[in-house]
C-alpha cells in the first residue's frame, strides 16, 4: 500500500489551454486527475526510452526546442502528485533523452486532450482509414462491453493511451513504426513561432534542423543546390532523362 512518503510533487509549466482542458476532462470523466497522469506517464516515459531508442538531444537542440516552447507564452505552474517511481521514471527518460521535462510532460498531456481531427492535422493522416489496424492492435471491444464496466474501465485506463494513434501511425507510415516520440510536433523548421506552432512539444530534433547549427547550415546550402538545379531550365525532367 502506497503511503505519502511514496509520494512526490512534481512542478511543470504547462500551458494553459491544455491545463483547463485537462481538468474539465478529467472531472467530466470521474478521474482523479495526478493518479492516472501516474499511469500514463509511467507507460510514456518507458515509450521515450524506446522509441527513440538510444537518440539523444544535442545541447543546441534542447535549447532550440525549450525556446519554442517559451514561444507559446501562456504558461500556468501546476504541481502533479505522482508514486516516486513514476516521478523518476520520468526524470530519468527526459535526462537520457536530453529533453527539457516540461517539454515533454505538455507532449503528453497535448496527445491526452487533443481532438481527433487535431491529431490527424498534425500527422496529415485520417483515423477512420486506419480503423482495422487500430482494432487489431488494440483492445476486444465486444468483450470489454459484455463484462464488468468497471474491469472495461480499468483496462482503458492501464493500457498504451495512445494506442489508437501508434497504430494508426504504423499503418500511415509504415518506416515510423508507430515510433509517436521520434515525430516533432508543429513545423520546427519554420522562420517564425507562428508558423512553428506547437514545436515546443517536439522531444527530439536533429541538428541539421536547429538554427544556427553546422548541419543546419550545410542542410539549407544542400536545399537551396537542390532548387536551383530543378528550377535550371537544362536540369533533364524525369521523363527526359529516361531517354
Amino acid at each position: 500500500m502506497k503511503t505519502k512518503a511514496d509520494k512526490r510533487k512534481i512542478t511543470v509549466q504547462l500551458w494553459s489551454p491544455l491545463l483547463k482542458k485537462l481538468n474539465e476532462l478529467c472531472a467530466a470523466a470521474c478521474l482523479n486527475r495526478d493518479a492516472y497522469l501516474d499511469v500514463v506517464f509511467t507507460n510514456e516515459a518507458g515509450m521515450l526510452m524506446s522509441e527513440l531508442d538510444g537518440k539523444q538531444n544535442s545541447d543546441g537542440a534542447k535549447a532550440f526546442i525549450k525556446q519554442c516552447f517559451a514561444e507559446l507564452k501562456d504558461f500556468q505552474q501546476v504541481s502533479f502528485t505522482l508514486t516516486t517511481e513514476t516521478a523518476d521514471a520520468l526524470s530519468q527518460a527526459c535526462d537520457q533523452v536530453n529533453v527539457w521535462r516540461d517539454a515533454f510532460v505538455n507532449r503528453v498531456i497535448y496527445f491526452l486532450v487533443a481532438k481527433s481531427s487535431a491529431i490527424e492535422s498534425q500527422f496529415d493522416f485520417k483515423f477512420q482509414e486506419h480503423t482495422d489496424a487500430i482494432f487489431d492492435d488494440g483492445w476486444e471491444i465486444k468483450a470489454l462491453l459484455l463484462g464488468p464496466r468497471l474491469v472495461a474501465i480499468r483496462s482503458f485506463i492501464c493500457d498504451d493511451p495512445f494506442l489508437a494513434i501508434r497504430a494508426a501511425l504504423r499503418s500511415e507510415y509504415p518506416d515510423s513504426g508507430g515510433r509517436l516520440h521520434d515525430l516533432p510536433l508543429g513545423q520546427p523548421i519554420a522562420d517564425t513561432s507562428k508558423v512553428r506552432g506547437l514545436a515546443g512539444f517536439t522531444v527530439y530534433l536533429e541538428d541539421k534542423y536547429v538554427p544556427g547549427t553546422q548541419e543546419n547550415r550545410q542542410w539549407h546550402q544542400e536545399s537551396e543546390e537542390l532548387t536551383r538545379m530543378l528550377l535550371d531550365d537544362d536540369f533533364p525532367t524525369k521523363h527526359e532523362g529516361s531517354k
